[in-house]
């Protein structure tokens, strides 16, 4: 007996269908794009990741047992995706790669400050944008731990386990990027 998809119920998961995924798609491809920006850096590894995701994804369908959403299901095939492909490019291409980038932290810009803007909106612009440039200073490793963690939401060995590091590892570099973005962000905190 096939086992219920638990995010929707209405249908067996072993019967997923092209139209499952293009409407997962359509729901979550932005934000899947993004968290893949947030990581690689670079737009057009972003593109390759989530295509990457997607595409494994696809092949491994009938491995989804309707234990997560199906959009949580690809998200995390996708962020994978872009791990894997920063391990393969490892020859500096991504140093390079944030010009133009505008939103590397996977936060949208701060828009142009319209006139009779309320204060608070254009100050929260100014403070996405100063913690981007601080996340930008992270090493990328630094960078991959903290979005893991405090953008992603992962775990602490599941974040191990994918960068091939020990937990305390992990910690340590979770350690240095706040460190880092809370001096890089002082002004902010004393409410300057």
């Amino acid at each position: 007996m096939p086992k219920l998809d638990m995010a929707n119920h209405e249908r067996p998961v072993d019967t997923l269908s092209g139209v499952d995924f293009h409407e997962a798609l359509q729901r979550s491809g932005d934000r899947w794009y993004w968290a893949c920006l947030s990581i690689t850096r670079s737009p057009a590894l972003a593109e390759d990741a989530v295509q990457n995701g997607l595409l494994l994804a696809w092949r491994k369908r009938r491995q989804f047992n309707g234990t997560a959403a199906l959009e949580t299901w690809i998200h995390r095939i996708v962020v994978n995706a872009a791990l894997q492909l920063l391990r393969g490019d490892k020859a500096g291409s991504i140093v390079g790669a944030t010009a133009g980038v505008s939103s590397a932290a996977g936060f949208d810009p701060p828009g142009p400050v319209e006139p009779g803007t309320p204060p608070e909106a254009h100050a929260g612009g100014e403070l996405l944008s100063a913690l981007e440039q601080e996340i930008n200073t992270l090493t990328e490793y630094e960078r991959i731990c903290f979005v893991l963690k405090h953008v992603e939401e992962w775990r602490l060995r599941e974040i191990a386990a994918e960068t091939e590091n020990s937990v305390n590892s992990v910690k340590q570099a979770l350690f240095r990027a706040l460190k880092k973005l809370r001096v890089g962000l002082a002004d902010w905190r004393m409410g300057s």
